[in-house]
């Protein structure tokens, strides 16, 4: 991802390290590669759409997207991920729930270093990820 506003203190130019060393963090976690595609940098905040490697089967076409972001509570960052399954372009869901979603959120410092933890699959309750129903790769 290139990242070219001209403001050095740009959010933008401020997050992305800490951007890509989470990304790198978290490839290293699934073991797999993880693409950043999109970024939305705030102030103090920020929130990037994430993709896993191309299906590889024709057949069954697995593949996983995602949202990273990053945001204060009690003067400490708060860092998650929250997984969307997909096959043939469809996302998979658990159960019949009208979403699902796996968590996995961060602990340690913005540079990459500290340790991701699995929380689980998650019910959409509030349809806060109901855009995310078709992969966009």
């Amino acid at each position: 991802m290139t990242v070219d506003d001209g403001a050095e203190d740009s959010p933008a130019v401020r997050w992305l390290p800490a951007i890509n060393a989470l990304a790198d963090s978290l490839a290293t976690h699934l073991g797999e590669q993880v693409n950043v595609v999109d970024a939305g940098e705030m102030e103090d905040a920020f929130s990037c759409l994430l993709r896993g490697p191309e299906p590889s089967s024709p057949s069954f076409q697995v593949t996983w997207e995602g949202v990273l972001g990053m945001h204060y509570t009690d003067g400490r960052p708060r860092v998650s991920v929250s997984l969307f399954l997909y096959s043939r372009g469809r996302r998979l869901r658990l159960d019949d729930q009208p979403g699902s979603y796996l968590e996995i959120v961060y602990e340690g410092p913005m540079d990459g270093s500290g340790t991701w933890r699995d929380l689980g699959w998650l019910r959409d309750d509030f349809g806060e990820f109901e855009a995310y129903d078709h992969y966009s790769g």
